[in-house]
C-alpha cells in the first residue's frame, strides 16, 4: 500500500514538470507593460498605489502588488521564476488546507497534487493564470490567499476559538484575500453569512457553538468593511466608463446563467473528474472535520452553483461580456473544493465510504487515480504545452519577442509589430500595428519612459 503511494505522488510530481519548465518560455505582454511603466515612475510607491486606488480599481492587494512588478528590474527571469515559484507554491497550499480535514498524511499530499494538476489541466486560461504577472497577482494568488484564510479558520475553530493568534492571522488574511479582485469582495462575504446563519439555524448560541458564532460574526463583519474597500473605490468608477454595454441585468443574469452551466458541465464531466470524484467518496470516512459531513450536500452543491454564477455575472454587469476568463481562473479552486465538500456529504449520508472493503478498495483506487493521471497529462492545457513543445515553438516565440524589442529601441517611431509565433499554451493579447490600441500604447511608454532593456 505504501509503495503505490510513494508511486502515485511520483508520478503527480512529474505531470507537473512540464509546467513548471513552461514557466521559463513565458513573457510579458499586455498589461504587464502597462504596469511595469507606471511601477517605474519616480514617485513614491504610495503615491503609486493611490495613482491605481484611487483612478482605475479598488483592489488593494494587487494594487500594491502590481506596483512591484519584476519588468521594473529588466529581468525576464525573475518574472518568469514567479511563476515558477507560484506552481511550486500551490500544492503546498492545498495541503496545508487539507491537512486540517483529513487525518492521513499520504492522503493529504496526494488530494494536494491531483487537485493542482487538476487545476492546472482545466484552467480556462492558463496563460493569465499562472504565466502572467498580472494574472498571478489578481486572480491566482488570490485564490490562494483564500484558502490559506480558510485554513487557518479551520485551525482556529478546532482549537475552540481560544487560539489569539490563529484567530489575528485569520483576520488578516482575509482581509488581504479579499482585496485582490471584485469576484473575491462578493464572494468571501457571502461564503461567511452562510455559514453564519447555518450555523446559527442548527445551534442555539450557547458554550463553543456560540462562541463559533461570534468568531464567524466578527469574520463577516470584517469581510463587509474590507469589501467595500473594494467595491467603492473612486478607481471603479473611472474604470466602469470605459465599457458602454454595462449593468444590463438581464443580459448578465441569462449569459451568466448558460456559463455556469458550460463550465461546471466541462469540469464537472470530465474523465479525470468522474475518476477522482468518486475516490473520494470511497475515502470520505478519512474527513475529521464532521462539519463537512453534517452540512446537507444540497447547501454545497448550492454554494458551488453561486460561485460560478457570480464569476460569470459580476463581468456582464460591469463590462458586458466575460473577457478572458479571469475570474473562472479565481473561482476554479472553489469550485473544485465545493465539489469535493459536496461528494463527503454525499458518501457519509449514503454510508458509501463503510460499505467499501478495505482489501479491493485500495486496488481499485488505485486504478482509478492513475486513469485521472494519465488523462490529465494528455488533454487539456497538459495537452497544449506538449504540442508546443514538439513543434520547438517557445524558442521561437522568444526569438522574436527580443527581435521586437530591439526594433522597438532603435526605431521607436515605428508601429509595434504583432508577433507571429506565439505558442498556444499562450493566449497572449497582443499589439496591433495601431499606435491608438492601448497595448501599443504601452508598450511603447515602457520601452521609450523608463530605460529599461529586458534580459
Amino acid at each position: 500500500m505504501r509503495n503505490r503511494k510513494f508511486l502515485l505522488v511520483l508520478l503527480l510530481v512529474a505531470a507537473l514538470i512540464p509546467y513548471l519548465v513552461t514557466c521559463f518560455y513565458a513573457l510579458p505582454f499586455a498589461d504587464d507593460f502597462c504596469f511595469g511603466w507606471t511601477a517605474s515612475e519616480k514617485i513614491s510607491f504610495i503615491q503609486k498605489f493611490l495613482k491605481q486606488y484611487l483612478n482605475w480599481n479598488g483592489r488593494y492587494t494587487s494594487d500594491v502588488l502590481v506596483n512591484l512588478h519584476p519588468l521594473t528590474t529588466g529581468s525576464l527571469f525573475l518574472y518568469q521564476l514567479v511563476s515558477f515559484i507560484s506552481i511550486v507554491v500551490t500544492p503546498f497550499v492545498f495541503f496545508v488546507f487539507i491537512r486540517q480535514c483529513v487525518n492521513n498524511l499520504w492522503a493529504a499530499i496526494i488530494a494536494a497534487l491531483f487537485i493542482t494538476l487538476f487545476y492546472l489541466c482545466y484552467q480556462p486560461n492558463i496563460t493569465e493564470g499562472v504565466y502572467w504577472y498580472i494574472g498571478l497577482v489578481n486572480y491566482h494568488w488570490g485564490s490562494l490567499g483564500f484558502i490559506l484564510q480558510l485554513a487557518l479558520l479551520v485551525i482556529l475553530l478546532r482549537s475552540g476559538g481560544y487560539n489569539i493568534l490563529m484567530f489575528l492571522l485569520s483576520l488578516l488574511f482575509l482581509i488581504i484575500a479579499i482585496g485582490f479582485n471584485e469576484i473575491a469582495a462578493a464572494l468571501i462575504p457571502a461564503y461567511y453569512l452562510a455559514m453564519l446563519i447555518y450555523l446559527t439555524a442548527i445551534n442555539t448560541p450557547q458554550g463553543s457553538q456560540g462562541r463559533f458564532q461570534r468568531i464567524l460574526l466578527i469574520h463577516l463583519l470584517v469581510a463587509v468593511i474590507a469589501s467595500g474597500f473594494v467595491v467603492c473605490s473612486p478607481g471603479n468608477f473611472t474604470r466602469e466608463n470605459a465599457f458602454q454595454d454595462r449593468f444590463n441585468f438581464i443580459h448578465s443574469v441569462v449569459f451568466a446563467g448558460l456559463q455556469t452551466i458550460r463550465f461546471i458541465g466541462h469540469w464537472a464531466l470530465s474523465v479525470p473528474f468522474v475518476a477522482l470524484s468518486l475516490v473520494v467518496m470511497v475515502n470520505a470516512d478519512r474527513v475529521k472535520v464532521e462539519a463537512l459531513k453534517r452540512v446537507p450536500a444540497g447547501i454545497w452543491l448550492s454554494l458551488l452553483i453561486f460561485t460560478v454564477f457570480i464569476a460569470a455575472f459580476i463581468p456582464y454587469l460591469a463590462t458586458g461580456i466575460l473577457g478572458q476568463h479571469r475570474t473562472m481562473n479565481y473561482v476554479f479552486p472553489f469550485f473544485i473544493i465545493l465539489w469535493i465538500a459536496t461528494l463527503i456529504s454525499l458518501s457519509t449520508h449514503y454510508r458509501l465510504a463503510e460499505n467499501a472493503t478495505p482489501e479491493t478498495t485500495g486496488v481499485r483506487v488505485f486504478i482509478l487515480a492513475v486513469v485521472a493521471l494519465v488523462v490529465m497529462s494528455a488533454t487539456g492545457n497538459a495537452n497544449k504545452i506538449l504540442v508546443d513543445f514538439g513543434s520547438g515553438i517557445f524558442p521561437k516565440y522568444k526569438t522574436e519577442f527580443m527581435a521586437r524589442q530591439a526594433t522597438i529601441l532603435n526605431q521607436p517611431t515605428l508601429p509595434v509589430a504583432p508577433l507571429q509565433n506565439i505558442p498556444h499554451t499562450f493566449q497572449v493579447v497582443d499589439t496591433k500595428s495601431d499606435t491608438s490600441w492601448w497595448i501599443d500604447k504601452c508598450i511603447k511608454h515602457f520601452y521609450t519612459e523608463t530605460n529599461i532593456v529586458l534580459r
